[in-house]
């Protein structure tokens, strides 16, 4: 008689191309997967896998088997979440796509704390940009973001998660490090440090810049980086200037590491926010985030 563990221990191996980390992985012996593997051919009556290679890969009858395997495990799943649902009773999978600010700066104790609520949710955070969260959502891979830019888009509902400004930064030894202000005109020639192109803090930044008249190519780019914390690195150690969330700052503004500077006449302030597909159910575990959120966000400091 076929077994769901039986599946479960199929589908590691065919995902590890190994038997040594499906064992690690389902937390079983290398010898079971080994033993159960051979009693799903010997069910079949057919090899799943090709042992030849480096690698062991899926047969034409393995591969038919894992879409299949995948299905009925998912569809268990699925039952489960349902009468959980049933019983009120709060589990399944929290999968959330954020961009870089509030997924490195935000989320985390925000899901520490829901996780303690409701334990039996297991929690994955992806941390990609703005604009791949946002396609992603429409794409359907992914039920819930985390952005710091809208999109004007009828099939997308955004709800406020957090405020936040963008502050200009500059290195503890730079000569603006001790003044009160500069102008906006001062910013034109200073060695700059940009994000990468699909980053909301980028996009936020130049189209409040380009408000007051100063355009992308009026800016001495020095260098585009794909991450806030290298940015960072980058301002300390007197490589250029740059504008960062305050929320990404806290740390080394205490230490001294890096230093804001008011820009005179501009002001950058944003929110970030949950975007999810507007229509259709959602599972109890993603309906109940978004309320955790909406419900506790001057509680958790979000509102600053």
């Amino acid at each position: 008689m076929l077994e769901l563990w039986q599946l479960e221990i199929f589908c590691a191996v065919a995902e590890t191309k190994s038997f040594t980390k499906a064992a690690e992985l389902v937390h079983r012996t290398q010898p079971t997967i080994s033993a159960q593997i051979g009693s799903l051919e010997n069910v079949f009556g057919h090899a799943l896998f090709d042992r030849s290679g480096k690698e062991i890969e899926l047969t034409e009858s393995g591969k038919i088997l894992y879409d299949y395997a995948r299905k009925i495990l998912g569809l268990v799943e699925e039952s489960k979440d349902k009468i959980a649902e049933s019983h009120s009773i709060v589990r399944g999978d929290l999968v959330i796509g954020a961009s870089t600010i509030p997924g490195t700066y935000i989320l985390p104790k925000l899901l520490g704390k829901f996780k303690r609520r409701y334990p039996e949710v297991k929690i994955t955070l992806q941390i990609s940009d703005s604009e791949d969260v946002t396609s992603k959502i429409l794409e359907r891979k992914l039920e819930l973001g985390a952005v710091g830019k809208q999109v004007e888009n009828a099939k997308l509902e955004y709800r406020k998660l957090a405020a936040d400004e963008i502050v200009l930064v500059v290195g503890p030894n730079h000569r603006w490090s001790n003044r009160d202000f500069i102008t906006l005109d001062e910013l034109r020639d200073e060695p700059f440090i940009s994000r990468e192109h699909g980053s909301g803090t980028r996009a936020v930044t130049e189209q409040a810049l380009k408000n007051k008249g100063i355009k992308r190519e009026d800016l001495n780019v020095i260098m585009e980086i794909g991450s806030t914390e290298a940015v960072k690195r980058g301002v300390e150690a007197g490589l250029g200037i740059s504008f960062i969330s305050k929320w990404a700052i806290d740390k080394e503004r205490k230490l001294g590491l890096i230093k804001t500077v008011r820009v005179k006449g501009l002001a950058i302030r944003r929110s970030f926010y949950i975007v999810a597909l507007r229509r259709g159910p959602r599972r109890l575990a993603v309906q109940t985030f978004m309320n955790f959120i909406s419900s506790n966000r001057k509680r958790h400091g979000l509102h600053r």
